[in-house]
């Protein structure tokens, strides 16, 4: 693993930009249906503490996008088909629809919620990991 082809930038960025994807996400767009199907009223989504669940998110977005940067350059590159927006946004497409949308898919099937939360939920993940994908692709 060659940690120094990693451009720390770009993995800061595309979390942030993940984080800010889940803050619509989560919100204006999914916000009621996701609550509603988690099974949250308004005063327990209120609850807790925000900063703590936030900077969780955030450590979280990080992961992956540190992930991700590992899987395009951590283990070296091909100069003869180098890493492109296209190519990020496949490989963050892929990663989404065969790794996050089927383990979601099994975990809710089991715990008896509906295939609209797996949809909201997995396809959040999959439209934040081609945004980290296409990050990481162009700003190498």
């Amino acid at each position: 693993m060659d940690l120094s082809t990693i451009n720390w930038l770009a993995v800061i960025a595309a979390a942030v930009a993940y984080f800010i994807l889940g803050a619509i996400w989560f919100g204006p767009i999914f916000g009621k249906a996701w609550q509603r199907g988690v099974g949250l009223s308004d005063e327990e989504v209120k609850s807790g503490s925000m900063g703590k669940m936030l900077g969780t998110v955030f450590v979280m977005a990080l992961i992956v996008s540190f992930g991700m940067a590992m899987f395009f350059f951590g283990f070296g590159t091909d100069p003869e088909n180098p890493m492109t927006l296209t190519m990020g946004a496949m490989y963050g497409a892929m990663s989404g629809v065969f790794f996050v949308l089927p383990t979601k898919a099994m975990d809710y099937v089991m715990a008896r919620k509906s295939w609209g939360l797996v949809f909201i939920e997995s396809f959040y993940h999959i439209v934040g990991f081609v945004i980290v994908g296409i990050i990481l692709g162009v700003w190498q």
